[in-house]
């Protein structure tokens, strides 16, 4: 029997724990993996930098600190974002893996867990471990347990609803997964923009009224939109009850304005200087977006105009401000960063992590129902609640000795 058993070796699994290790040295503490390594979605992190906190989190000086004990150096970058020196998101995972090893727990990976159950002293957890045919049933009797072993999104890294399905076994409640910071389909064709990238200001709509704003570069690509502005709309955009995948993006709409520095008037104050200067075409909006983007605004202009060309400008101007695409869809889980959705949080202690349904579990990190936008937040969430899981189960389980 161990004395702790956390279950998933990411972000929130192997902050808690160091971080009960750190509180009761001598515990012994197991860390069961599913994928052959540990923190396989640390090094996908932030394009491979791994983008750890943001300082618009209130712990986020408290996990600057964490890291720098473990070696890690950051550095702040535009919106508060935060990213080792290096980098690297590699030395990130490297130095938590380090200290674990140093601090005496054990991790065993290719380790997918298959049932959890209470017991007299505790908790028995079954996994199977191995790889291919080699899998052989396991077996592990802990006192404690923290569950952290993610949402679905990004199943390449083994986050493929284990976590709601384990949750469940043991009497919480979970509201319905959804992928969230992901991509676009649109209902319009963009495929002759493909590879474009526009800076803009977005605007969703459902039935008219606003849901969300957000501002950055949007990537057009064959299906529709990308980009971490697009992420953080994706969000917001809900199936409401009584629809599905079929009908329930019917109501949205992304409204790009691509020259938010400027009010529609002005906007079409410059394109009437260019047309009088003798610019046409795709020529009116050089150096404001790209070309195929051009191509697209002015046909929909000349169609939205009725071919009137006295209109045609206007049009244009409106369309630069106000450039309209209604999403079918989100990309699913493959593409998503984050699971929307999970554990009830009036089912957990927040201050502990502790679950207010089943005595000596815990649960962190993307395995409960909150997701933040992209920008470090999702990562410090982790961070943070891995180590409040990792100090509380660690003073527990010291006290109860």
């Amino acid at each position: 029997m161990v004395d702790l058993l956390i279950l998933g070796a990411g972000a929130a699994g192997m902050t808690a724990g160091i971080s009960a290790l750190r509180t009761a040295p001598g515990l012994r503490v197991l860390l069961l993996e599913k994928k052959t390594e540990a923190g396989r979605k640390i090094l996908a992190s932030g394009n491979g930098r791994c983008n750890l906190s943001n300082e618009a989190m209130p712990g986020y000086a408290a996990t600057l600190r964490f890291f720098q004990s473990l070696g890690v150096l950051t550095r702040e970058e535009e919106g508060g974002r935060f990213y080792p020196m290096s980098g690297d998101a590699r030395d990130v995972r490297d130095a938590l893996t380090a200290e674990l090893s140093r601090l005496g727990a054990e991790i065993v990976t290719d380790a997918e867990v298959q049932a959890v159950r209470t017991a007299e002293k505790g908790f028995i957890v079954q996994s199977r471990v191995g790889a291919g045919k080699r899998k052989k049933v396991r077996e592990d009797q802990a006192r404690a347990v923290v569950l952290a072993c993610g949402g679905k999104a990004g199943p390449a890294f083994g986050t493929t609803g284990d976590g709601a399905r384990l949750a469940r076994m043991l009497g919480h409640s979970v509201t319905r997964l959804a992928p969230a910071l992901t991509a676009v389909e649109t209902k319009e064709d963009v495929a002759s923009l493909r590879g474009v990238r526009q800076r803009a200001r977005l605007l969703l709509t459902e039935a008219g009224r606003e849901k969300a704003v957000s501002e950055g570069e949007v990537q057009f690509t064959e299906y529709g939109l990308s980009g971490i502005c697009v992420f953080d709309l994706s969000r917001y955009m809900e199936i409401p009850a009584g629809k599905d995948l079929k009908n329930g993006f019917d109501g949205y709409e992304i409204q790009m304005d691509l020259w938010p520095e400027m009010k529609e008037e002005a906007v079409l104050a410059h394109l009437k200087g260019r047309a009088e200067a003798g610019e046409e075409g795709a020529a009116l909006l050089r150096s404001l977006v790209r070309a195929p983007l051009a191509a697209w605004i002015l046909a929909e202009a000349q169609a939205g105009s009725g071919g009137d060309p006295g209109r045609e400008l206007a049009e244009t101007a409106r369309l630069v401000k106000h450039l309209s695409f209604h999403p079918k869809g989100l990309k699913g889980w493959d593409h998503a960063q984050v699971t929307r959705g999970g554990v009830l949080l009036d089912e957990v202690d927040q201050e502990t992590q502790a679950s207010l349904i089943q005595p000596g579990l815990y649960l962190a990190g993307e395995v409960l129902d909150w997701d933040g936008p992209c920008g470090g937040f999702n990562l410090e969430h982790a961070w943070e609640t891995g180590r409040r899981a990792g100090w509380a189960a660690a003073k527990a389980l010291a006290e109860s000795r």
